[in-house]
Order: C-alpha cells, then structure tokens, then sequence
C-alpha cells in the first residue's frame, strides 16, 4: 500500500492506466483534497476521511468504469 501525496495527485502519478483513471474519477467526483489516498493494488485506490472511514474504489476493466466499494475486497477478486 503506497500513500500519495498532495504532489502525486496533482501530478497524476500512479504506478498504472487503471490506477490513473480511477485517479481522474475520484478528482471529478469527489472534493479530494479532503481525502487521503492510497494505492492498493493496480486496479484499486483507498479512501480515507477524516473520520477514518474507508471506502475502495476499483477501476472495472471488463466495464470500463470504476466500482465502489465500502469494505476491501478479496485479493482473486483485486486482480479481475
């Protein structure tokens, strides 16, 4: 699990294309500034707020689109 910085999420640096695009969802939807970030794996990016809460959000290559979810997910499941 890498945490990124203020620097890498204006930058867009990402380890992945999925990564990035799940990157460029959460920048359009979400006021992330408020946010910690995490780099799960190379589909999935962690969220954190500042009551602790978690949320994952995967991009979905099959869809084309990134899925929420409230728990994190199985490591065969990560890898879809």
């Amino acid at each position: 699990m890498k945490l990124l910085n203020e620097e890498n999420i204006t930058k867009n640096q990402v380890d992945t294309i999925e990564q990035f695009k799940v990157l460029a969802y959460l920048k359009k939807c979400l006021s992330i500034d408020e946010f910690t970030l995490y780099l799960i794996n190379r589909f999935t990016i962690k969220v954190v707020d500042k009551n602790k809460e978690q949320a994952y959000f995967k991009y979905n290559s099959k869809t084309k689109s990134v899925d929420f979810y409230e728990r994190n997910i199985k490591n065969k499941e990560r890898e879809r």
